[in-house]
């Protein structure tokens, strides 16, 4: 039995390659090797990392010109972790300012827009507090981040909008955020009797990467890649534009009673 001498992390390495030998007590003493390879599966343990804006002091020009629709700021972020751990959900949940109910945000994308045309009322600092989420499971992780829009013709007057940078803002966290759900391409391929390794139960594709889940463990195959198993006669394809394609070399019945 293999036991772990130390913590793993798979954000710090996530696959180890081992040669275990069995050797028996004969004269003279035989031996047989095997390769075994361990793959870490990952857990929600990090929250999303807010890349931009970079702090809560930082505030953007709008104009009031500006069109409704157009995007005028986003929020950035990036998770260490992989699979729905690290799907990101943008909201707006607490605002404050003249009429801060002017702008929203893509639940997917971060960006945020103008919803309505500015009018004279509508100058001067308006602050959303934006929460990012993971979908981890059991329990989303989440980080929060103000966005701080001024709007005006001109920053005529730095130290001004610094100072009310620097007040605490009064904002009341909404009752009830918005409910977001991000679905990640999936299609279903078929279900098949084999190891775990290559052959998945289903295919998740997020953006460029794409994850194959079989048997509770997490596999990142390589594009370009064909992996053939002889003793179910299935063929695994990554191509380059990253879809996995799982078929029969030749038809023949499955039993799939057992999985």
């Amino acid at each position: 039995m293999l036991r772990a001498k130390v913590s793993l992390d798979r954000e710090q390495q996530s696959s180890y390659t081992l040669w275990v030998e069995a050797v028996d007590g004969g004269e003279p003493a035989l031996s047989s090797t095997a390769k075994i390879t361990i793959l870490l599966l990952d857990i929600n343990d990090n929250p999303p990392l807010v890349l931009f804006p970079q702090s809560n002091m930082s505030y953007l020009l709008v104009l009031p010109s500006t069109l409704p629709g157009s995007p005028v700021t986003e929020v950035y972020a990036v998770d260490k972790d992989t699979g729905m751990n690290a799907v990101i959900a943008y909201s707006i949940i607490g605002r404050r300012g003249p009429r801060p109910e002017s702008f929203r945000i893509d639940p997917k994308t971060g960006n945020i827009t103008l919803e309505e045309a500015l009018l004279q009322t509508d100058y001067g600092l308006h602050r959303l507090l934006v929460k990012v989420s993971d979908h981890g499971y059991p329990e989303p992780l989440h980080s929060t981040v103000m966005v701080n829009l001024f709007v005006n013709d001109t920053v005529s007057n730095e130290s001004y909008i610094e100072s009310l940078l620097r007040k605490e803002p009064e904002i009341n966290i909404e009752e009830k955020e918005p409910q977001i759900s991000i679905e990640p391409t999936h299609r279903k391929v078929e279900s098949v009797s084999c190891m775990p390794t290559l052959v998945a139960l289903s295919v998740i594709s997020l953006g460029s990467i794409t994850l194959a889940t079989g048997m509770g463990i997490y596999i990142c195959l390589r594009k370009g890649e064909k992996h053939p198993r002889e003793d179910e006669n299935l063929e695994v394809q990554i191509p380059l534009k990253g879809k996995i394609d799982l078929h029969m070399r030749e038809r023949k019945p499955m039993d799939i009673s057992n999985i």
